[in-house]
């Protein structure tokens, strides 16, 4: 026995629903978007508000293996890797200009 489907030749009626599906998904991928960049910039404005300004003197001792001990600005001791620690030379503009340490 043969089963034979209806086939939907009303091509302009097909056309415009294929049409009007292409655009909700495009509407649907702008709203994705638009949300997950509010998103972004929301987390940025938080983890800004939050971040601390650190400044720090004096290398107290350097070990052999690159571990720095600096001193801060209220005297107290603490311990960074060295690979990390990257000199701030000051702002031209709108960039920031950072120099890397090169430990021997």
């Amino acid at each position: 026995m043969w089963v034979l489907r209806k086939l939907n030749l009303e091509w302009d009626m097909t056309a415009n629903l294929r049409v009007e599906q292409l655009n909700e998904l495009d509407e649907f991928r702008f709203h994705a978007y638009s949300s997950s960049s509010l998103y972004k910039d929301k987390m940025k404005y938080i983890h800004d508000k939050y971040a601390l300004e650190k400044e720090f003197k004096v290398v107290v001792f350097v070990t052999p293996f690159g571990a720095l001990y600096l001193k801060n600005k209220n005297g107290k001791d603490f311990r960074v890797n060295g690979h990390r620690v990257k000199y701030y030379l000051g702002k031209i503009d709108d960039s920031h200009v950072v120099a890397l340490l090169r430990l021997k």
